[in-house]
């Protein structure tokens, strides 16, 4: 269920408009949510200085949050929000561990980030910040691209049937519902979108009298079936059910591109250990070959 009371919105201070905070306002003007309005600073020259005293050092780097405090207040009252949004900021070294201690910290319900595109080497072998936080996250996280939400837009949601562990199944039901929610913030129609994989081509040669097209349509009816009961919950119109064979990281990013989709709502259970650390997770992979906003479902 799409709660929101309180947004942790992430500044970035390499992007010249905070696009978190702005999203986060466009959020809170429809469900009254309070916003933390939050930056991590970190200079590891502070930290390796031999000439200052711990004192000193203390003092500085108090004097370097202060000024970042101050920086974001000004940005607070110049877009004349300062009502409802709070600055918080910390010194801390990794800033996923710091929005994650934050958003614990302060009981927030949706965490919004600003992203960048991630060339493929960084998000293979060197995972951003950005999917630390998803991963890590007990709530929902929204990783706001640079653009508007228009009027009467589109929200795609990628639906996940037929899983082999309740997990999964109980994360559909869940990104189905949060989907729904934001359309209905949004003015949006809502797409309920699903894959499925068709038969591997070699079975045709290796197994006699088997018909790969009789066993596609099987399983996409199978499918489809599922997605239709969850669109049949929500209201979502038939015509704005797809399910199509294919990788979920090619069909998912397709339909948000020719549907023009402001809003993609996908489920993320996350990984752990050196397969986290190795390779970004199906979720990941679409996120990154989206352009528009992405809701990550915990």
């Amino acid at each position: 269920m799409f709660t929101c009371t309180k947004i942790l919105a992430v500044t970035d201070p390499t992007l010249d408009q905070q696009s978190s905070l702005l999203r986060a306002l466009s959020i809170s003007e429809k469900t009254g949510a309070q916003i933390i309005l939050f930056s991590c600073i970190y200079d590891k020259s502070y930290d390796m200085t031999a000439v200052l005293t711990s004192d000193e050092r203390f003092n500085m780097k108090q004097a370097l949050v202060e000024r970042e405090k101050l920086t974001l207040e000004a940005l607070v009252k110049e877009l004349n929000c300062d009502t409802n949004v709070d600055v918080v900021v910390t010194w801390y070294k990794k800033l996923h561990e710091s929005v994650i201690d934050t958003c614990n910290e302060y009981k927030c319900d949706l965490i919004v980030k600003a992203t960048k595109k991630h060339g493929l080497l960084s998000s293979s072998l060197f995972t951003p910040n950005d999917w630390h936080i998803a991963r890590n996250s007990s709530v929902n996280v929204m990783l706001v691209k640079s653009h508007e939400w228009p009027q009467n837009g589109n929200v795609v949601s990628s639906i996940g049937v037929l899983a082999k562990d309740d997990e999964h199944n109980s994360l559909s039901d869940k990104v189905a519902e949060t989907a729904h929610a934001l359309s209905q913030l949004l003015d949006a129609t809502l797409h309920f979108a699903n894959s499925f994989a068709g038969a591997p081509l070699h079975i045709a040669v290796e197994v006699p009298n088997f018909a790969p097209e009789v066993y596609n349509k099987s399983v996409k009816d199978r499918h489809m079936k599922k997605v239709l009961e969850l669109a049949e919950t929500y209201k979502v119109n038939t015509d704005n059910v797809h399910v199509l064979e294919g990788l979920p990281e090619d069909i998912i990013p397709e339909l948000c591109k020719e549907y023009k989709a402001d809003l993609l709502v996908i489920g993320s259970v996350g990984r752990t250990g050196f397969s986290a650390a190795l390779l970004g997770n199906t979720a990941e992979l679409i996120i990154d070959a989206v352009e528009c906003d992405t809701v990550i479902v915990k």
